[in-house]
């Protein structure tokens, strides 16, 4: 619980409320342990509260990635993937091709393109995330077959 004290204190210093469907969507997100799809959350908000409807937690997904509390995560031919962002640390991700796993990368190695000197860009952003097979599935693609 401890951890939803700690995101309602950010929502406040944004300006924003802890409504009951943002305490339910972190509160899944807690429980989910790791990432989850909008439908999985969804699944998890209206089990608890039938009156949440879709919009509300797409919304509310928006609303908590762009603040940066969530992040997301797009997987090729599957739905986006949401975690809560406990660091605030610019990362980026590595993600399974084979079993869709999600894992983070705390090291940006975009960070000394010095694209703000070179080419007098300002307020950058950046979304990297690396695409392979984990160590599992490197093993299971490599085995001989029976």
């Amino acid at each position: 619980m401890n951890d939803i004290f700690a995101l309602e204190e950010r929502l406040q210093r944004k300006g924003y409320k802890l409504t009951r469907s943002r305490h339910l969507l972190l509160e899944g997100l807690l429980a989910l342990d790791g990432w989850a799809s909008a439908q999985q959350l969804f699944q998890y908000v209206t089990e608890r509260d039938a009156g949440v409807n879709s919009s509300t937690i797409y919304r509310n997904l928006e609303t908590l990635t762009g603040l940066g509390l969530l992040c997301r995560v797009e997987v090729a031919h599957s739905p986006q993937y949401f975690s809560l962002n406990k660091t605030q640390n610019h990362h980026h991700h590595l993600i399974c091709k084979s079993c869709k796993g999600i894992w983070t990368l705390d090291h940006c190695p975009l960070r000394h393109l010095n694209a703000e000197e070179l080419h007098r860009f300002s307020g950058l952003e950046c979304k990297f995330d690396v695409y392979g097979y984990c160590e599992a599935c490197q093993a299971k693609l490599t085995a001989p077959e029976s």
